[in-house]
């Protein structure tokens, strides 16, 4: 399931330039209280999510700064694209965690931890999520400029309980791109994993009959079956991406 982020690791690149840039002007301005800060950012986070959660366009927007990009996935988004998939976007995130803030009276960037919820393939991704968030403030009001975010492994997961039975069906090799194979194997109870650039087979913890999780790695692995039942196809959803694999053996 290894795969190199070599994305994200632009994208961050890309953002931290943004923030430093965003940061340096105001250096001499008084710095605020970190409690007022970080209660501040909190606040616009919150009221940003509820919009989102509504998928209220224009709500969402109006915490945003004109300014703003997001690197993501590759891409760099401006506010009319992020305005246009807060129509659409099913995702909702829980309560920021292990929050550190910094700035001034007129910048200030936010880092926490949260976990994202997302449907996908008829059932719900799970993301351990570090989020890193630069606001500026406009005629008053704290604006989101820039934003990237890492997935967290997938250690602190729980796998769960399943019938070792249910294994045997997922077992074959699945073609992710010409020539690029993926093998799954069955160990004992155990569902073992060898992706083309893997030198070994690793194990994949359940989250439920047909999706798993490796320890040391992020994304989750789902099977989906073809309408007779027959597992049929391989997805990783990675990085706010899937890779899928037909089965082939």
């Amino acid at each position: 399931m290894k795969r190199a982020p070599f994305c994200f690791v632009s994208s961050l690149v890309v953002f931290l330039a943004i923030a430093a840039l965003a940061i340096s002007p105001s250096t001499q301005a008084q710095s605020p209280k970190p409690a007022k800060l970080e209660s501040e950012l909190r606040e616009a986070l919150r009221q940003r999510w509820a919009a989102l959660s509504q998928h209220d366009a224009n709500a969402y927007g109006a915490f945003l700064d004109d300014a703003i990009l997001v690197p993501d996935n590759g891409l760099i988004y401006d506010k009319k694209t992020l305005m246009e998939r807060a129509r659409t976007l099913q995702e909702n995130s829980s309560e920021p965690r292990d929050v550190q803030v910094h700035g001034d009276d007129n910048v200030g960037v936010m880092i926490y931890r949260t976990t994202s919820h997302e449907p996908f393939a008829g059932q719900e991704i799970t993301e351990e999520l570090t989020i890193v968030e630069t606001y500026v403030k406009r005629n008053g009001r704290w604006l989101l400029t820039a934003r990237a975010e890492s997935e967290i492994p997938n250690a602190g997961r729980a796998s769960a309980k399943i019938d070792p039975n249910v294994l045997d069906a997922y077992v074959g090799e699945y073609e992710i791109s010409p020539g690029k194979i993926v093998k799954i194997t069955r160990e004992g109870d155990k569902l073992m994993e060898q992706g083309p650039d893997d030198p070994k087979p690793e194990a994949d913890l359940p989250l439920s009959e047909n999706s798993f999780f490796q320890r040391e790695q992020p994304g989750v692995l789902t099977f989906t079956r073809s309408p007779d039942g027959r597992v049929d196809t391989y997805v990783l959803w990675i990085y706010d991406s899937t890779i899928t694999g037909k089965k082939i053996k």
